[in-house]
């Protein structure tokens, strides 16, 4: 392999190696999974009846979706658990919604 096409390689690599970081918070910032609510609850103030919803996560913005209607739309924010989570969890405090956990993911979203 000559010099040059080896310095074309090696920046290849460079360029490719520095741009995967870029492209892989995105890939964590947007989920689509259905949540299931076990009693009447809120989120971020606003109420949610016990049910199946859909919670699609699109950046620091949360939907619930019922039967094809947004139910709440509210703020989130990402957050890093220190080993993957075993089960999807929808985490409360006395009715408010304060965070969901992922089945296999060490993503989790805050309220």
């Amino acid at each position: 392999m000559n010099i040059r096409v080896r310095s074309r390689f090696i920046t290849a690599l460079l360029a490719t190696g520095m741009a995967l970081p870029l492209c892989l918070p995105a890939a964590t910032d947007s989920l689509h999974k259905t949540i299931h609510l076990g009693s009447n609850a809120t989120v971020a103030g606003k109420p949610l009846q016990a049910g199946d919803y859909d919670l699609l996560v699109s950046g620091n913005q949360a939907k619930f979706e019922s039967k094809g209607k947004v139910v709440a739309e509210v703020p989130c924010t990402w957050k890093t658990l220190p080993a993957k989570a075993d089960h999807d969890v929808v985490l409360t405090s006395g009715e408010a919604v304060t965070e969901i956990t992922f089945q296999g993911k060490t993503q989790a979203i805050d309220f």
